[in-house]
């Protein structure tokens, strides 16, 4: 490659693919992004602290879970320096009266208690979803059971390591720690999928592929802003109306963000709903400190885990009616063939013969197999013998209306159930699948079919239509084979 051509490319090149080029060349840079990442995150989260050690919810916690599931062992480094750093930082910020070294030591225990638990819970998570059989909801829920109870061991140990390094007094260990803990669980559960989406994007070779999420781009931009809008709304209404109120009952008020966010989670893109997530959260976290609701914060840090979770669970919807779609088709589809299997065949009759009683009309069933079938596969083999009833069914399906159905009963057995057909009119089209199986050769061998043919009597069902055809079928191949015979009708 020329250098005018490199220099092309590096000028298409996007600010972001620049980036992620220059990090994959760099472990050095890697690492001092991802600290200073994690100190600016960390940062953030302070705005809403309402008390020493507790937020509404604490981002650093989902940033670090992404980081371990994207990067993985890549990432202790940074995040363990930036632990001493900004315990180092606190402990002189609160003036509590320990030295550097006692200090650097608290943030490495600091850094232990934030750190193994959260690796561990990703590591899960990546094992899980480099399973070829897992399913987008089977990682979604995996994820928030994870997320919960990472977030409570970490939320054990970090507290043990205040308390053990004099940080925290003991006494201040019950009233801290379900804020605690759910502030890192609100983190995890609403911003690690957001943190792992940017990382995915700017760091080479991640850990795990999440290509299911983030695949799709945010969608549009004018529903995006018509649905962030909506929620923004709601938010600022149902926390005014706490905040006016001022009783503990009018804050419960928020729990209605659950229906706009399950609304988004199943009709818009996972990079939306995550991204809306993340809004809708930060501006609840915000409203509490300015409006003064911190009587009130256990309830929106409740609600923070509760709409994310419900939201998060709603991306996985739509895949989940793909995935049950595809396993109905499955059941109702012969796998060889590829016409209707035996089940659905029996529903679809006994629908049908439901019908032509109501209505009085005709419907006929037809019974028919290949004759001698035993020999192909005897002679060419089974692979050939299952290739003869692929063009067998293909040559009957193009032979059929739209509202008829053929299904394979087993081996070389199909059954057609013709609704408004009577005999005579379902034996014209017999006639015409008759022509074209005979216009199949397998090798030497030229195939043909024996039919037989029972017309719907009345006050029959399925059953007893299927066994007249049945029988029908086996007069026809008494008297020779490749004959349609009909069965007579009952008194």
């Amino acid at each position: 490659m020329t250098a005018q051509q490199l220099a092309s490319n590096r000028s298409d090149m996007t600010f972001s693919d620049k980036l992620s080029n220059t990090l994959s060349q760099s472990m050095v840079l890697r690492t001092m992004v991802l600290f200073v990442a994690w100190l600016a995150v960390w940062q953030a989260g302070r705005l809403v602290e309402y008390t020493n050690h507790a937020s509404v919810w604490f981002p650093v916690s989902g940033f670090t879970f992404a980081c371990f599931m994207v990067l993985g062992r890549r990432a202790a480094l940074p995040i363990m320096a930036g632990a001493i750093v900004i315990t180092i930082w606190q402990i002189d910020i609160y003036q509590i009266p320990l030295s550097l070294p006692q200090s650097a030591w608290a943030g490495f225990l600091f850094g232990l208690a934030h750190m193994v638990p959260y690796w561990l819970g990703a590591h899960i998570i990546v094992r899980l979803s480099l399973k070829e059989n897992h399913s987008a909801p089977q990682l979604i829920v995996t994820f928030l059971v994870v997320a919960g109870i990472t977030a409570f061991v970490v939320t054990t140990l970090v507290i043990s390591s205040l308390v053990f390094t004099d940080q925290m007094p003991r006494a201040d260990v019950q009233q801290t720690l379900l804020p605690f803990f759910i502030g890192d669980m609100a983190g995890v559960v609403v911003l690690a999928p957001l943190f792992s989406g940017v990382l995915l994007r700017f760091f080479p070779d991640p850990n795990m592929n999440l290509n299911e999420f983030v695949r799709d781009d945010l969608g549009s931009v004018k529903s995006l802003i018509y649905k962030m809008s909506l929620n923004v709304a709601l938010i600022i209404l149902t926390m005014l109306l706490a905040f006016w109120i001022g009783t503990q009952e009018s804050s419960f008020a928020i729990f209605f963000l659950a229906v706009t966010h399950m609304w988004i989670a199943c009709t818009e893109s996972p990079k939306f709903n995550v991204v809306s997530l993340a809004v809708s959260s930060v501006l609840i976290a915000l409203l509490v400190n300015l409006l003064g609701l911190m009587d009130h914060v256990m309830v929106y840090q409740f609600a923070i885990n509760v709409i994310a979770a419900n939201a998060l669970f709603g991306i996985a919807i739509p895949q989940l009616k793909a995935y049950n779609r595809e396993l109905e088709i499955k059941v109702q589809t012969d796998a060889l063939t590829q016409v209707s299997s035996r089940p659905h065949m029996e529903q679809r009759a006994e629908a049908e013969i439901a019908n032509s009683h109501a209505q009085q009309t005709p419907l006929s069933l037809v019974v028919f197999d290949l004759d001698d079938f035993k020999q192909i596969n005897d002679q060419y083999g089974h692979p050939v013998g299952d290739q003869a009833l692929q063009q067998v069914s293909d040559h009957a399906k193009n032979s059929l209306r739209k509202n008829d159905v053929i299904a394979r009963f087993g081996g070389d057995e199909f059954v057609l159930l013709l609704p408004d057909l009577s005999s005579q009119e379902a034996t014209l089209v017999i006639q015409r699948i008759q022509q074209a199986v005979s216009e199949i050769i397998i090798g030497e061998t030229t195939l043909a079919g024996s039919f037989g043919i029972a017309q719907l009597s009345a006050g029959e069902d399925f059953h007893q239509l299927f066994m007249r055809a049945d029988q029908a079928l086996y007069t026809a191949k008494q008297n020779g084979g490749n004959q349609i015979s009909i069965a007579d009708p009952t008194d």
